[in-house]
């Protein structure tokens, strides 16, 4: 969240270093290539914030968090056997699955939390003109795509009984909606097929410019459910080794 929230911190002095020539840059950009950058509109402040830092850098960073979270918290204890001690105590399993699901949701919680904040402090100082609805409207979005992510990587974790795979795993999934989403509007055949990816959703609304898309946040919420609750059955069935 630290990390990611210094980028955010520059983003605003950058912003005003080139919001007078940023216009005749972008024209010389190719359409494919600012569909890469999440077909934001950088010429506007919360396009260049959208396009710079939430099309690629911070949601990989963001779902990463969520990734390892959750696939270490069951894959990799159960790769170590720190699991097992837990289990023998009274402790029912579905309590600690939940438990650790929530783990997960707060870390990424706590990510997002710093990142909009320290960009939010950018803006300020900048003097920019975006709200801070609007810097925690696109947070959310992130946060429930990352959640999503980070349930992929829990069901993967508990299945293999291994942490760095899941991780990769989500990764694999989360790197594969990413080059849907961006590359399917570059060809008018394939463009109505972008909104099959959960990216699309995420960021094709443009939450940092137009606020949440409610629609497309209660989809984001019902595919990050499914592994959830898919992934504390599937522990609750599990054997896992003492």
């Amino acid at each position: 969240g630290l990390g990611v929230g210094a980028m955010g911190l520059s983003m605003g002095p950058m912003w005003l270093a080139l919001e007078d020539v940023i216009g005749e840059m972008l024209d010389q950009f190719p359409p494919q290539l600012l569909a890469v950058a999440g077909g934001a509109d950088m010429a506007t402040a919360s396009g260049w914030y959208t396009g710079e830092m939430y099309s690629i850098v911070v949601p990989f960073a963001v779902m990463f968090v969520a990734a390892a979270s959750a696939a270490r918290a069951f894959g990799g204890e159960m790769e170590n056997g720190t699991i097992g001690l837990v289990m023998a105590t009274p402790t029912r399993r579905t309590r600690l699955a939940v438990d650790k699901v929530a783990a997960m949701i707060i870390h990424v919680v706590i990510a997002v939390t710093l990142l909009s904040l320290l960009t939010w402090v950018g803006i300020v100082v900048s003097s920019i003109d975006v709200s801070l609805v609007d810097v925690f409207a696109i947070g959310f979005m992130l946060a429930l795509l990352s959640i999503l992510i980070g349930g992929i990587s829990m069901v993967v974790s508990i299945v293999s009984g291994r942490g760095v795979m899941a991780i990769l795993a989500g990764m694999l999934v989360a790197v594969v909606m990413y080059a849907w989403s961006s590359f399917m509007p570059m060809a008018e055949a394939t463009e109505a097929l972008a909104w099959l990816s959960p990216w699309h959703h995420y960021i094709a609304t443009d939450p940092m410019g137009s606020g949440v898309d409610w629609a497309s946040a209660a989809l984001l919420a019902i595919l990050a459910v499914i592994p959830l609750v898919a992934g504390v059955y599937l522990f609750k069935r599990r054997d896992v080794a003492a």
